[in-house]
């Protein structure tokens, strides 16, 4: 049952439902969300390492959603790697929750994310931008408002990447013309959307001008993944982990409570962490509800 509510996001009448129907058993609500909750508490050897482990990792992805509880709006978080992954959910979006997580503020390496203000916040580690995210925002500019150097930036951006990819990390040199030639790109941006000047006011900008500011401020975040190649181009992990989550909620709906959600988010960690590193997920829940979880092994840290 646990394995048919965190896994196949049955809710709890449906797998009530499921019992009578495929067992002959009738089987109360109450009896699932108790399966569950033991389960949540035999999985504490577990949170305990991912919480350790993450912060550990070369590059960790972070992402964050809304999700009802309650009726009321919290935020998902997830802190995750190619081969962990944390979730928690708290009322808060900014660093109150992830101060109460304590993924991020343990992390000295490289944090990938979109941009979220909040992150900045931890000044101890390396900050990479999403630069999917970056080439959709480009692509609006051009196709809505026809905005040429949009293109352009995102035909040089495309071009390095692949670039990247071909012969791997970049030596400083090329990383210097790499920069010279985004500069050249974003100055067109600029001739066309001047900074704001000090003292304007709060007068609104465009969103053209907002993202040239975001540009120029956040360069060498933006093109992180040549002078490191541990650096991914994208945040598709995070936002790859943090999909499921929302199917969840579409499935079976808001969570009745936070510690629901509490649940939820643990039991799934488990579940995502064991699938990254090829274990039975079966087999996996059942190790679990007998109190006896699979550890993760402390990942490689890097240089």
């Amino acid at each position: 049952m646990v394995y048919l509510n965190d896994q196949q996001f049955l809710p709890y009448d449906r797998l009530a439902q499921f019992c009578a129907d495929i067992f002959g058993q009738p089987l109360s609500a109450g009896t699932v969300v108790a399966a569950t909750e033991r389960t949540f508490q035999k999985l504490e050897p577990f949170a305990q390492a991912v919480a350790t482990q993450v912060p550990q990792a070369p590059v960790v992805h972070l992402d964050e959603s809304g999700v009802r509880v309650a009726g009321t709006l919290h935020w998902l978080h997830v802190a995750s790697t190619a081969e962990l992954t944390f979730y928690g959910v708290h009322p808060k979006r900014g660093t109150e929750a992830m101060d109460a997580f304590g993924i991020i503020g343990a992390c000295r390496q490289w944090v990938v994310h979109d941009h979220w203000k909040a992150y900045f916040s931890y000044q101890q580690c390396l900050h990479a931008l999403c630069d999917e995210h970056l080439l959709r925002e480009l692509k609006f500019l051009w196709e809505e408002q026809q905005e040429v150097w949009a293109r352009q930036l995102s035909e040089l951006l495309v071009a390095l990447h692949r670039r990247r990819q071909k012969q791997g990390e970049f030596s400083q040199r090329q990383f210097k013309r790499a920069l010279k030639d985004y500069h050249a790109v974003v100055r067109r941006g600029r001739y066309r959307h001047p900074r704001r000047a000090a003292g304007q006011g709060r007068c609104a900008q465009s969103k053209a001008a907002n993202l040239l500011d975001r540009l120029e401020d956040f360069d060498c975040n933006i093109l992180a993944f040549l002078w490191d190649e541990r650096v991914p181009f994208t945040n598709n992990q995070a936002e790859q982990d943090i999909r499921m989550i929302k199917v969840r909620q579409k499935i079976s709906g808001c969570f009745r409570t936070l510690k629901g959600a509490q649940i939820f988010c643990r039991i799934r960690s488990y579940l995502s962490t064991c699938r990254k590193q090829g274990h039975n997920l079966w087999e996996s829940i059942q190790r679990a509800v007998a109190g006896d979880p699979f550890i993760p092994s402390t990942p490689h840290a890097g240089p």
